[in-house]
């Protein structure tokens, strides 16, 4: 018998101390779990009725007048929680609507919500029960006392028969109640209490003390997961801390277990997922788990050998509204795959910040790779599900440790090394290195700076720089970078680009074993040598693709128009451009460049990152990026309004706020404090269509939450960001 529990490793602590189909299948392979793709110990389709009980212990003191909870009255928002029958319209942020856009509508969950207070203080249970049994008694006083008033029938409607397998008729078990719970010891002196109490994470399972009766006898509530003789697959989960954790996320991902599996199905961090463990971008299922549960459109599979077909012209909308995206079978066994999918968020659950904070993260626009690698993995999700983010794989070196602000644990500083698409690591995985006895690998939460400074650099959360698009990143091939390695490091059959754009569907070429058909792949480490001292000279990785035959070099003036500069063949990788020279600088300011990879068909890859020069002073370096992102040469359009979470959070002193408008619009932006006192205006002024970016520098203010509001035309938005110091 399994109790479910989050993922709970070294960096699930340093995480959690930082902040408090339609599938065109591509496959000769069969799926993983029957065709019916059904849920494991509760159907995934049908109706689903819950009890949701909010409870509250009688000597609860922590931030008692909390406005979301305040002690002794029900939470402010319980009644929007569920709704009681189910409708195609549901109330908007329920569970009711969060598994109806999920599943398509064919997961039908309703129920209904009370509020309860346990009859005894936690002193008392901590000293009449035994360690190991609190939890499950706690709960057991509280469904005893609903007892007397409610009928449980309501809430018996599936019989569990084997995995995969039950009917739809009462079996005696109550089939879910959701415990969620204001506080557990937030208040208290002892830190031990928390476990103490039994309420060590959030909990798949009910508390471990055998089945409660209720309802005369007539029916049982199993609050171990596996119940008695493990049928049925217990009846509840416990999710704690209302006011200091996010319920509405723990209580998807604890009944999420019983959908789909238990601990080994923890996702990897940094992207989204029902059963993501930490650093989450987003609410939504991501498309391992909705092929799992068989939450696809009905549309038609394209079926191929993997011996040699391009499929061209594929379309792909938007995966969360239109739960649609690509499965690109790698292997049968061990099961390998890639899935490919399009945020566009259009979705209520990819643009609103939840009732009681904000995500980890944000979701950017654009193309995403997910790798599936063999077994589920409890103890390193990461390793075998995972976002494989666009800007590619680096080497890593650690040469310092330091700490979070506030903090105390030594964590490694990363400094990014170059691209290295083969050996080399991306920044949404747990990165191996060698540092002072710090434990190897690790998420990236600090970075080097340009002056070789510690910054609170949380890569987890989103860079902007993860999602293929049109001008950045178009090409996943064997060549490209990041590229479709599997998990040993060997290339794969498959690959696409992205052809097209337009009002939020990419159209995408699809290769098997005919990647090479495709437009070059961005060209890496593009890099000023000043190998010449009058002239400035580049240089670039050499792209491997069997069929490339020249690089075209272009340059820009002082922020104006871009010229080609000039071309050599391949296999060269150096350029000097002897039409600027750093002895007589015939421009003002400075001077960009680019390469671009041309195939013996004339297909021309992406820009490469950009390096800047200047020729004041001599041959001196300004800028080599990591990235084409903020002056890409041909952008997809932007449809909406948005404002995205501040780079870094927290921070000290600075920080960058992003945001994108999709028309020319009067722009204000503005700080908050926490007591909405006004802090800063950082915009007041017409600002036209496309990307923007501003900085925030908070010197002479106390640390502390503090929050950005955007007015763009009608849109208005706001977000959160930490001033620790």
């Amino acid at each position: 018998m399994k109790t479910l529990k989050y993922f709970a490793i070294f960096y699930l602590f340093i995480s959690f101390q930082l902040f408090a189909q339609e599938y065109n299948c591509i496959t000769a392979s069969v799926q993983q779990v029957p065709a019916q793709s059904k849920g494991r110990w509760l159907p995934s389709e049908g109706t689903i009725n819950v009890l949701i009980i909010f409870a509250e212990f009688p000597d609860d003191n922590y931030d008692i007048n909390n406005t979301k909870w305040v002690k002794g009255n029900a939470p402010l928002n319980m009644n929007n929680w569920v709704d009681q029958a189910w409708s195609a319209t549901p109330t908007q942020g329920s569970l009711t609507h969060y598994f109806n856009e999920m599943s398509g509508n064919k997961l039908r969950f309703i129920g209904k919500e009370v509020y309860a207070i346990a009859p005894r203080t936690r002193n008392w249970y901590l000293t009449n029960y035994a360690v190991g049994q609190i939890r499950g008694n706690i709960q057991k006083e509280i469904i005893q006392q609903l007892d007397a008033t409610w009928d449980f029938a309501e809430f018996d409607n599936w019989d569990y028969v084997a995995d995969y397998t039950y009917n739809n008729v009462p079996d005696t078990y109550v089939d879910m109640i959701i415990f969620v719970w204001r506080n557990i010891a937030a208040d208290r002196s002892n830190p031990n209490d928390l476990t103490n109490l039994g309420f060590y994470s959030n909990y798949g399972d009910l508390g471990g003390i055998g089945d409660i009766s209720v309802d005369n006898n007539q029916r049982k509530i199993a609050t171990w997961f596996g119940g008695q003789n493990s049928i049925p697959f217990g009846s509840g989960v416990t999710v704690r801390n209302y006011l200091t954790e996010d319920p509405f996320r723990n209580a998807i991902h604890e009944f999420a277990h019983y959908l789909i599996g238990d601990n080994d199905f923890h996702n990897g961090f940094g992207f989204w997922g029902m059963l993501s463990a930490w650093g989450i971008r987003s609410y939504v299922a991501n498309a391992f788990e909705r092929y799992r549960l068989g939450w696809v459109a009905d549309s038609t599979t394209y079926t191929v050998s993997n011996s040699t077909q391009t499929l061209t012209g594929r379309t792909l909308s938007d995966f969360v509204t239109g739960r649609n995206a690509y499965r690109l079978v790698i292997n049968t066994s061990p099961q390998e795959y890639f899935f490919i999918e399009n945020h566009q968020k259009t979705s209520y659950w990819e643009n609103n910040a939840p009732f009681w904070g904000s995500q980890d993260g944000t979701v950017e626009n654009g193309i995403y790779v997910i790798r599936k690698v063999g077994t589920p993995n409890q103890f390193n999700p990461s390793s075998w599900l995972q976002l494989i983010p666009a800007d590619g794989r680096f080497d890593w070196t650690v040469n310092q440790s330091s700490t979070l602000p506030g903090g105390t644990d030594l964590l490694p500083v990363f400094k990014q090394g170059t691209p290295n698409r083969t050996s080399g690591n991306h920044d949404n995985m747990l990165v191996p290195f060698s540092y002072g006895g710090l434990t190897s690998p690790a998420p990236i939460h600090l970075t080097e700076n340009a002056s070789g400074q510690p910054q609170v650099d949380i890569r987890f959360r989103g860079d902007g720089k993860d999602a293929f698009g049109i001008g950045y990143n178009q090409v996943f091939s064997p060549w490209s970078n990041p590229n479709n390695q599997r998990a040993a490091n060997s290339t794969t059959p498959f690959g696409f680009e992205i052809t097209n754009f337009s009002n939020g569907v990419y159209t995408l070429n699809l290769y098997v074993n005919t990647s090479a058909n495709a437009s070059p792949s961005k060209p890496q480490n593009f890099r000023l040598t000043y190998s010449n001292p009058n002239h400035p000279t580049l240089a670039w990785d050499l792209n491997t693709e069997p069929d490339i035959s020249s690089y075209s070099i272009y340059r820009r003036y002082d922020n104006g128009g871009w010229d080609f500069a000039g071309a050599v063949n391949h296999p060269t990788n150096t350029f000097i451009d002897y039409a600027v020279s750093y002895t007589k600088p015939i421009w003002s300011k400075s001077v960009k460049y680019y390469v671009a990879a041309v195939d013996n068909t004339s297909l021309t890859s992406v820009p490469s990152n950009q390096v800047e020069t200047t020729g004041i002073m001599g041959p001196q370096p300004k800028i080599n990026t990591n990235d084409f992102a903020n002056t890409k040469v041909s952008d997809e359009p932007i449809h909406n309004f948005e404002l995205f979470s501040n780079y870094p959070n927290p921070f000290n002193p600075s920080t960058k706020i992003n945001y994108s408008l999709p028309e020319v619009s009067f722009v204000i932006l503005k700080v908050f404090d926490i007591l909405g006192r006004e802090i800063a205006t950082l915009v007041n002024e017409v600002k036209q269509s496309g990307k923007h970016e501003v900085e925030f520098d908070a010197n002479g203010l106390p640390s502390g939450t503090y929050v950005y509001r955007l007015t763009a035309g009608n849109y208005q938005t706001i977000r959160k960001m930490l001033l620790i110091k």
